[in-house]
């Protein structure tokens, strides 16, 4: 089976954890945005994901201290171009959600670019994974804070040069998550370029 971008394969990380999220400097942000960093904070910080924000945006996340109790990370990967790509995202509790948009004012369009990731108008994480449950799960659904909504963290990248398991693409993402969970993934800009040393 080929996972493509519509059609991906999507991963979930079981065990909660704890994100610190910390404003940074990236070259080549875009004029209103902030780049922010989720490490996963413990005795061995690892560096997880990088995103840019609308920066009235990044000041919610903190106002309404939305990661300050452990979340579920999951995420989609799909085969482009003999390479991985994918995105990461973190599982958002509808009360951190609501914390977040009260935080920001409903008039400010600013909430635009990350509303499509990330919105308390869509669905939640579990009615997509499982809209035929509906019936069976409805008194679970009525418990305040069941419902989660995905907030894309940062992007997954393994290029086809570095591809450990060519022949099993489920293994590579596996493979490529314990790298990235472990705190052995390299910057993809970094990583690209040492690529094109070694080819030389």
């Amino acid at each position: 089976m080929r996972f493509t971008r519509d059609n991906p394969l999507t991963f979930i990380v079981p065990q909660p954890l704890l994100l610190r999220v910390e404003r940074i400097e990236r070259p080549g942000a875009a004029p209103g945005e902030q780049p922010v960093a989720f490490t996963r904070a413990g005795p061995r910080d690892a560096l997880l994901a990088v995103n840019a924000y609308p920066s009235q945006l990044v000041e919610a996340f903190f106002a309404s201290d939305a990661f300050g109790e452990p979340v579920i990370l999951v995420g989609a990967a799909w085969e482009e171009e003999g390479g991985v790509r994918g995105e990461l995202s973190a599982l958002l509790s509808e009360r951190a959600m609501q914390d977040i948009q009260d935080s920001v004012s409903s008039e400010d369009d600013a909430l635009d670019p990350w509303a499509a990731s990330a919105s308390l108008t869509g669905t939640s994480y579990e009615d997509d994974l499982s809209a035929e449950e509906d019936d069976e799960d409805e008194e679970a659904g009525d418990e305040e804070g069941k419902a989660h909504f995905p907030l894309v963290i940062g992007a997954v990248i393994r290029f086809p040069e570095n591809r450990k398991y060519p022949h099993d693409f489920e293994l590579e993402v596996d493979d490529l998550m314990r790298s990235i969970l472990e705190g052995r993934a390299t910057d993809a800009g970094e990583k690209r370029i040492d690529n094109l040393l070694g080819g030389l």
